[in-house]
């Protein structure tokens, strides 16, 4: 479980390790790392996925501790800068897409097999209706979560047969600590977020992690290589 030290990646290791999964929780944040693992019970790694040789070893580690890993859910991102696209760095271009395309592409590429040899794999990814809408200021953020749905629908036809399954769960706003940061003694702030939804409440990330739980279970078998949508109805909103 990558990105698990907070928000909707933390909700997705608590809602697997309620479905008895032993987990294994990555991200940078060692201290938060460390208390979100204390709270599954899980497996603290932590690692810069932008680092190929850091992933390597928390994999290693992963399979010493644990065995065959067999689900996959990824939730690490960026937290970019909102700017043109014109406006961006190389060096801030190649730190964002190294964490938003390639570590999700790596890890997959690093597991699948293994997974393909127990004739089990559960592989999830954390989406974004920025892939079909577009968000201001962040082309490259939409650009990586476009190739997330690309990436489970070959490794869809790749795998499929071998008893792997590859999704992307898209959330819209969920309501995580940043967006609660963002809006804090603004309620205006809050309830223009609000509006964006069908629901008109925010997504929290303990349903998001609901869903995501479910796609890594057995019972999800015949669900892969789709975009599964836990927008609260976000994703049918025009305005963006």
């Amino acid at each position: 479980m990558t990105g698990a030290s907070r928000g909707i990646g933390r909700a997705c290791a608590g809602a697997l390790a309620a479905k008895g999964a032993t987990v294994a929780l990555l991200a940078r944040e060692s201290d938060a790392l460390d208390e979100a693992a204390e709270w599954v019970g899980g497996l603290a790694l932590p690692c810069d996925l932008r680092d190929d040789l850091a992933m390597d070893g928390a994999i290693a580690r992963l399979r010493e501790a644990h065995g065959t890993p067999t689900i996959l859910v990824h939730a690490a991102a960026s937290h970019y800068r909102i700017q043109k696209l014109h406006t961006v760095r190389d060096e801030d271009a190649r730190t964002q897409l190294a964490l938003d395309v390639g570590a999700a592409e790596r890890l997959c590429r690093k597991l699948v097999a293994e997974m393909m040899v127990a004739r089990f794999g559960r592989i999830v990814l954390i989406g974004s209706v920025a892939a079909h809408t577009g968000v201001a200021g962040g082309t490259l953020y939409s650009m990586a979560k476009a190739g997330y749905e690309g990436l489970v629908r070959g490794l869809t036809v790749d795998y499929a047969r071998r008893g792997v399954t590859a999704n992307v769960v898209t959330t819209g706003i969920a309501d995580t600590e940043r967006i609660q940061e963002r809006t804090r003694g603004d309620a205006e702030a809050r309830a223009k977020l609000e509006r964006f939804t069908a629901t008109r409440e925010l997504t929290t990330p303990e349903e998001v992690a609901a869903v995501v739980a479910f796609l890594c279970t057995p019972a999800a078998s015949a669900v892969t290589g789709t975009v599964v949508e836990a927008t609260s109805g976000a994703h049918l909103h025009n305005g963006w």
